[in-house]
């Protein structure tokens, strides 16, 4: 037990959730276990339903909250915001209440669902989103989801709820052909296919040993040349697949895209990386691409990469606020009475400048200068600091010592690459 912390457990009232928090009730201590329900404001029952997951957690004796999301909901991608709503709700109370995780009911036929739509959209048989829903995910940088039930059926979660006099709700937007997950569940079901999720645990397994030596790599071979440019040590003999996992990882860090390389960028990083390999130092040196909004240039034998000089905005920050510039620094105002604005400077225009209007006068800052300039500027590790899957935390954890950042958090769940799906709490 390595993390002697409560758990929480995001229970919406469907069989799933409610599965999950009539076995973890069973098995934790008293007072280990906190219950937490986002209510979307979706529908006109939702608050009502919340109330009845509190009356669960009465009978069972788990402290139960609701979280609220308050915000104007979007008029297209309602599902992809309310995710994300529904995840930065769970990370504030979780690091409000000290948890070490929020536990969330995720089953085989949620992974198979989700493994049926990225197939569909997947030409390679070894692409990372054929991983499925991953054991364990990182949100935020601060708050690790866990999904004990991805092992298991739904049809045996109802059973058991049955055999303990349990009633769940029914979700109405879970019959709603809109949405294509339902329409996926009703074709797996017409074809009567059964949950198979091999797949996505050998591919998250093969993911998990990729980051591991790309890790290695970045460790030993990469260094930051300036505050916004890797160099890169090229071992073109090595393993192409590794030497490519490094590249996207520096470009995702550097460049602060909000997607990653699609078919068409991973193609054309691979194809730069044959001809840079087939050529001669001297031809080599001075060899330059720009993707991923990165400029990637060939010097010395070496690779330098940084971010490109164009598509640079300004951010104006009222007194007290906090954002993200360029995708690739969080910068908080702390001052409480004037306006921060940050842009691109520095040697290539790309790293973050900081300047205020003060007493009629202009006054000019960088990102060390942050306590005598009244703000805080933190480097992001690219998407790593929004979401984490744990099968990349080791790279993850070599970006962010590369980067001079703060190490993530360990995941409480003992995970290996050699058996992703046998694991076990190690909190509560």
């Amino acid at each position: 037990m390595t993390d002697r912390r409560p758990l929480g457990v995001a229970v919406s009232g469907g069989s799933d959730s409610l599965g999950l928090l009539y076995g973890l009730a069973s098995v934790c201590a008293p007072g280990k276990l906190f219950a937490l329900t986002v209510d979307h404001g979706l529908r006109s029952g939702s608050a009502d339903e919340a109330r009845r997951v509190k009356a669960h957690c009465r009978r069972l004796g788990v402290c139960h909250e609701t979280l609220r999301w308050e915000n104007a909901q979007p008029g297209s991608g309602l599902q992809a915001a309310a995710r994300a709503a529904r995840y930065r709700l769970l990370g504030l109370a979780a690091g409000r209440l000290g948890l070490a995780a929020v536990l969330t009911g995720h089953t085989s036929d949620d992974q198979q669902e989700t493994l049926e739509m990225r197939r569909a959209r997947s030409p390679s048989e070894r692409a990372a989103g054929l991983a499925g829903i991953p054991l364990a995910t990182l949100f935020d940088g601060r708050m690790w989801a866990l999904r004990p039930l991805l092992g298991v059926g739904r049809a045996e979660i109802r059973d058991f709820l049955r055999g303990a006099g349990v009633e769940w709700i029914e979700d109405p937007s879970n019959s709603d052909a809109r949405f294509e997950r339902v329409r996926i569940r009703g074709l797996l079901k017409e074809a009567h296919r059964a949950a198979n999720t091999e797949d996505g645990a050998r591919i998250a397994a093969l993911r998990f040993r990729l980051a591991q030596r790309a890790a290695s790599y970045i460790e030993g071979r990469c260094s930051f040349e300036t505050a916004d440019t890797v160099r890169m040590k090229c071992g073109w003999d090595e393993d192409p697949e590794v030497v490519a996992a490094v590249m996207e990882a520096l470009v995702d860090l550097c460049g602060g895209a909000e997607r990653p390389l699609d078919r068409r960028g991973k193609a054309t990083l691979r194809a730069c990386m044959r001809t840079w390999a087939s050529l001669s130092s001297d031809d080599r040196n001075g060899r330059a691409i720009t993707l991923g909004r990165t400029m990637m240039q060939m010097r010395g034998g070496d690779v330098l990469i940084r971010r490109e000089r164009r598509g640079l905005n300004t951010l104006d920050l009222e007194p007290g606020a906090s954002a993200v510039w360029d995708g690739r620094y969080r910068i908080e105002n702390l001052s409480r009475t004037s306006f921060l604005r940050v842009a691109g400077g520095g040697p290539h225009g790309v790293s973050p400048s900081f300047s205020r209007h003060l007493n009629a006068r202009k006054h000019g800052w960088v990102a060390q200068s942050g306590v005598e300039g009244g703000f805080l500027c933190q480097r992001l590790i690219g998407r790593s600091s929004c979401i984490l899957p744990v099968y990349e935390l080791t790279l993850a954890q070599a970006l962010a010592h590369l980067a001079g950042g703060n190490r993530f958090p360990e995941c409480p769940w003992d995970v290996s690459g050699s058996n992703m799906a046998s694991t076990t709490v190690k909190a509560g």
